[in-house]
């Protein structure tokens, strides 16, 4: 940790410099830029649109909203499923935020706020404005890399209203995960395809949220064929075919695995996916994002400034050979791994998907899923994760 002296109000030999600058104010850079205020400290906060709704979907789990008011969700489905060769309820609350109310919650009362876009010149130069300077951009803050070779999350969604969902969803509340073949032509996946699933939950005002997903891919499955595999996805499930092509709203979703991958502006703490605030297999990073932007904003105003936001951890061994694994693994193997993560108790499960958990806990996990697996996914698990 650098031990800074950062009495609030009081501003020494560093006269007209602020406390903190932070650049980006999607949900880690806004929540820090927010307590970091309400802490009493001076914060000027950049971005290119300060007063626009967030656009992207964004689901939690209920007991990671951390100091966030309950009503920020717009909607909360008490056991969404996972399903792959079997059928799995997760006993584990999931919540769709509703991104105005986050940010109401979230006020920027005494920030001042710039509207700009800054490069990471532009970062660089705040340092002669402030103190502490935080970079919460996002993962690719320049827009997409043509052709970017690193691992990616990616997905294609409709929104359609619920009756016409009832068939894609066949009975569950929820699909946090339906790993099923009916993407492909007659159902059966053919040798070598890349295993997509159907993401589909209700946003709360009538609506449905229907998206195919690569959990992980390098290069990130083109969107085109995502959009395929939805298509025939729901068609096979007797979605009305109106519906699925002039749907209410339409979702594309990219999320590097790895964050930025590189690293900080030099002199700057890179917050969120502007660093290494993503989770590696699942891809989650808003309710961890957020909760480290409100311990940071409380470190600082105590005078201790973290060399890194999200340093490496030993943990972050094992999660790197889960995303091995996901990039290498067949249509079958995932879904027999996918079959022993629903078959782990909730403790063992929320290990696995936390960003937050230690090594034992997430070690525990993922020992339990690959010995409750038969030997034919274990052999398959395994060489997709130590393979060359």
């Amino acid at each position: 940790m650098v031990r800074l002296s950062l009495r609030v109000g009081d501003d020494g030999d560093m006269r007209g410099r602020v406390d903190v600058a932070v650049v980006g104010l999607g949900p880690a850079g806004r929540t820090f830029a927010s307590r970091c205020a309400a802490l009493g400290l001076s914060v000027l906060a950049v971005d290119p649109r300060p007063d626009a709704v967030w656009i992207p979907t964004y689901g939690v789990w209920e007991d990671e909203l951390g100091g966030l008011r309950a009503d920020v969700a717009r909607a909360r489905w008490t056991a969404p499923e996972v399903r792959a060769g079997s059928d799995h309820r997760l006993e584990r609350t999931y919540v769709v935020l509703d991104n105005a109310r986050v940010q109401a919650a979230l006020p920027l009362t005494g920030v001042e706020v710039r509207r700009d876009r800054l490069d990471d010149a532009g970062v660089t130069a705040l340092r002669s404005s402030a103190r502490v300077v935080v970079d919460a951009r996002g993962a690719r803050p320049d827009g997409r890399v043509p052709d970017d070779p690193e691992p990616a999350q990616t997905a294609f969604g409709i929104v359609v209203p619920a009756a016409a969902a009832v068939p894609a969803l066949q009975g569950a509340e929820a699909l946090l995960m339906d790993w099923r073949t009916d993407w492909a032509p007659g159902g059966v996946a053919p040798p070598g395809a890349t295993p997509t699933f159907l993401y589909a939950i209700g946003l709360g005002d009538g609506t449905v949220l229907l998206e195919e997903t690569c959990l992980a891919a390098a290069p990130g499955m083109p969107i085109e064929e995502l959009r395929r595999r939805l298509r025939r996805r729901l068609r096979s499930r007797g979605v009305d075919a109106a519906v699925v092509e002039s749907p209410l709203h339409r979702e594309i979703v990219r999320i590097p695995m790895r964050g930025r991958g590189r690293p900080p502006v030099p002199g700057t703490l890179a917050l969120g996916v502007a660093g290494r605030g993503g989770h590696l297999v699942t891809g989650y990073s808003v309710a961890h994002a957020m909760r480290r932007g409100r311990s940071l904003a409380e470190e600082i105003v105590r005078g201790s400034v973290p060399e890194e936001v999200d340093p490496v951890r030993p943990v972050d061994a094992l999660r790197e050979a889960g995303l091995r694994a996901l990039l290498r693994l067949d249509v079958d193997g995932t879904l027999a791994l996918f079959d022993g993560f629903g078959r782990l108790p909730a403790h063992r499960q929320r290990a696995f998907m936390s960003r937050d958990a230690g090594s034992s806990a997430v070690a525990g996990a993922m020992w339990s899923m690959f010995s409750d697996m038969p030997w034919s996914g274990r052999r398959e698990l395994a060489r997709a994760t130590l393979g060359r």
